[in-house]
């Protein structure tokens, strides 16, 4: 006997896209950052410029005929690298460049000072509790940062581009930094004790100009380092994240523990909790200054379809890919060593020193995923999406389609149109689909000016669906006289099961008795 469900595709939201946010890592990029002279590898710098714009940041004009020099040699896309005119000092392009926040008529980008690397204790044997302060207050001072060269990079890269600058009243750093890109955020202690506020003063100034409406600070779970969250954990999506894992040997391994153990405490956007991956990050030798280094796996870089991870040449960094790719099915997962020869560190790899230059005119898809658990045996999953498009904001869009297969099935997926409601939101259905199956499906919006954005933006979604028998309305994996007694009770009393919906009309009628009885005799 043939077992199928029938289900309808993408569960409503639970809440709207905030009308302001700062976007997340994922979300559509034109490209990246990076500083001349280079703090990363040339095999890197090829990737970066191969399908999307390349900003170099370059103080002279001598400089920057020496990148092109290295470039060309190196094989770099030079039509795809726009260099960026201003004074800096480091290469780590993530801790001092720009957020941006967008929303309807709105792209800033954000405006903060960098306070360099001072470094704090913080792991201990005391009850870990997230934004116990742990740590020595500071900022340093101004006189002695040596970082205020990179001040003027994000305000001399908006005007290049001709966009709009936010000033924020707070030193930043970027790689202390992660966002859900739904006004959800996260920082280790360290980002508020470097500011000389208490944890209520950071809170109220991050709602006021960030619209972080949900700021979640950690403590300082390294013995003793520059505690920043990019080394510690990867949101790569709304509701996934990885997380770090250390040697039980470790002395940083409770607290490591106990950081992860918070964000299953957590629930997501959508009111769910997280889909977690951990992440083993074995010891290695580490700089100078580091303090039990481990691999920073968890320091890689989102660009659009692609994750770049860095790699140590040791026997944990295929296990490293194997996790992205368990995480975000479909992306194309790439490691990366520094083949300059000198290595990536625990607190210094590859996403300190690029940083996302995000699309302003996105197309942005807000879908809470079906998880196996919402797929049920006797009701439909109604499911909505929400697809703002922020190049013309409140308009319907050209095409908003569903895509799906069986994950056992090599053909081509299958195109379902969503239909539009209001409030930018789209909603549609799956067919008839096969019990006790794995199904793939993603989505995919395409504007009047042709410019298209997938959800996930690589890949696909997974989830399966339950094994069951229809007609089997009491579930007792037989069908007989009890499920015909049940079937005419529903009739009778206009009720809807859709284990009784044998002809799948979506109503329960006299046909649905008749097939009932025709499956017995059978």
């Amino acid at each position: 006997m043939k077992k199928y469900l029938l289900v309808l595709i993408v569960n409503l939201l639970f809440s709207d896209v905030p009308d302001k946010r700062i976007v997340a890592e994922w979300e559509s990029a034109i490209g990246t950052m990076i500083r001349w002279p280079l703090g990363i590898p040339s095999d890197l710098v090829v990737e970066l410029a191969s399908d999307d714009i390349l900003y170099v940041l370059v103080e002279t004009a001598n400089q920057q005929n020496q990148a092109i020099n290295s470039f060309n040699n190196a094989g770099v896309n030079i039509s795809n690298v726009v260099f960026i005119n201003t004074d800096t000092y480091s290469h780590w392009t993530r801790d001092h460049g720009p957020q941006f926040i967008i929303g309807n008529d709105y792209w800033k980008v954000v405006n903060q000072q960098f306070n360099g690397y001072p470094e704090e204790s913080g792991c201990s044997d005391n009850v870990f509790s997230e934004g116990e302060n742990q740590s020595l207050s500071r900022p340093l001072p101004l006189e002695t940062r040596g970082w205020e060269e990179d001040d003027n990079t994000n305000i001399d890269f908006a005007n290049q581009l001709n966009w709009d600058i936010q000033d924020l009243s707070l030193y930043w750093t970027g790689g202390n930094f992660m966002t859900d890109g739904y006004g959800m955020g996260f920082s280790t202690q360290l980002m508020v004790n470097e500011n000389n506020l208490t944890n209520n003063e950071f809170h109220q100034i991050v709602r006021d100009e960030l619209y972080l409406s949900d700021y979640h600070i950690f403590n300082n779970p390294n013995e003793s380092s520059i505690q920043h969250i990019d080394c510690l954990a990867k949101l790569v999506g709304p509701e996934t994240i990885i997380i770090k894992q250390v040697s039980e040997d470790s002395p940083e391994f409770q607290c490591i523990e106990n950081f992860a153990a918070s964000f299953y405490q957590l629930n997501t956007f959508y009111g769910r909790p997280f889909d977690i991956h951990r992440l083993y990050c074995p010891e290695i030798s580490g700089g100078w200054w580091e303090v039990n280094p481990v691999a920073a796996y968890t320091n890689s870089l989102i660009l659009n379809n692609k994750v770049l991870v860095p790699q140590y040449g040791i026997e944990q960094d295929d296990q490293a890919i194997e996790v992205y790719a368990d995480a975000m099915p479909g992306y194309e997962i790439i490691g990366f060593n520094d083949s300059n020869g000198n290595p990536w560190y625990a607190e210094d790899a590859l996403h300190c020193r690029t940083m996302g230059i995000f699309d302003p005119q996105m197309i942005h898809i807000s879908h809470k995923t079906i998880r196996t658990d919402d797929v049920m045996t006797n009701e439909m999953i109604f499911v909505e999406v929400e697809v703002i498009d922020y190049s013309n904001y409140n308009q319907i869009l050209d095409s908003v389609k569903l895509y799906w297969k069986y994950a056992s099935e090599d053909g081509p997926y299958n195109q379902i149109i969503l239909n539009f409601s209001n409030n930018n939101l789209y909603s549609g259905h799956f067919p008839a689909l096969n019990s006790n199956s794995s199904i793939n499906y993603y989505i995919e919006a395409i504007n009047s000016n042709g410019k298209s954005l997938s959800h996930p933006n690589a890949g696909w979604h997974a989830f399966n669906t339950q094994d069951f028998i229809l007609g089997d309305v009491n579930e007792d994996n037989i069908i007989n006289i009890q499920d015909i007694v049940i079937v005419v009770n529903l009739v009778l009393s206009s009720e809807y099961d859709f284990l009784a919906d044998l002809n799948l009309d979506q109503s329960i009628d006299v046909l649905d008795v008749v097939q009932i009885i025709s499956l017995i005799l059978n």
